[in-house]
């Protein structure tokens, strides 16, 4: 049986550093472009957000694809039971959400008939689209479970040991 490494391989960090980059933009162009863009920008911002909605969906496909190669490391040392399964379930929600998010997005482009290309979109032609009240809520839980994350990373990065190692971001110093 193979033993599971106590950190992240290096794909598997740049897989999660650019997915976790792509969703913090595209969460901000969506929030941005259904609050604040003007309407001379407001499609370009929709435009935008399609265009990295599907690259965290290749992303998130190759990442899920090289699980396949290499193991979940081990669990973070120290963790009580309580948070040992919250830890486990934010991953498992995160993707969960995520995953839904980019579905209900191809749903909306799927039913206004603009086709699956960013070039077409505009907040008119997804105005009145059945998916887009739950593509709205799903973001909501996105952000809870990203921060949720950031949480758990930060508070055991600050109390129990050097969580940021496991993805590559060693910040304590060494002896």
């Amino acid at each position: 049986m193979k033993e599971r490494p106590s950190t992240y391989g290096r794909v598997t960090r740049i897989f999660h550093w650019l997915t976790a980059f792509l969703i913090l933009a595209s969460l901000f162009f969506g929030f941005f472009m259904t609050h604040f863009a003007p309407e001379a920008s407001e499609d370009q911002m929709y435009q935008n957000h399609v265009t990295f909605g599907w690259a965290i969906l290749i992303l998130m496909v190759l990442r899920l694809g090289w699980r396949i190669f290499e193991p979940w490391p081990e669990e973070p040392a120290g963790l009580s039971p309580l948070r040992l399964k919250a830890f486990k379930w934010n991953h498992i929600l995160l993707y969960a959400f995520v995953i839904l998010m980019l579905s209900s997005g191809l749903g909306m482009l799927s039913l206004s008939g603009l086709g699956f290309s960013p070039g077409g979109v505009t907040a008119d032609a997804i105005k009145d689209v059945p998916p887009k009240t739950f593509h709205g809520l799903l973001s909501k839980g996105v952000m809870l479970m990203f921060l949720m994350h950031m949480g758990g990373v930060f508070s055991y990065q600050f109390t129990k040991g050097d969580a940021l190692a496991r993805m590559g971001a060693n910040l304590k110093k060494k002896k």
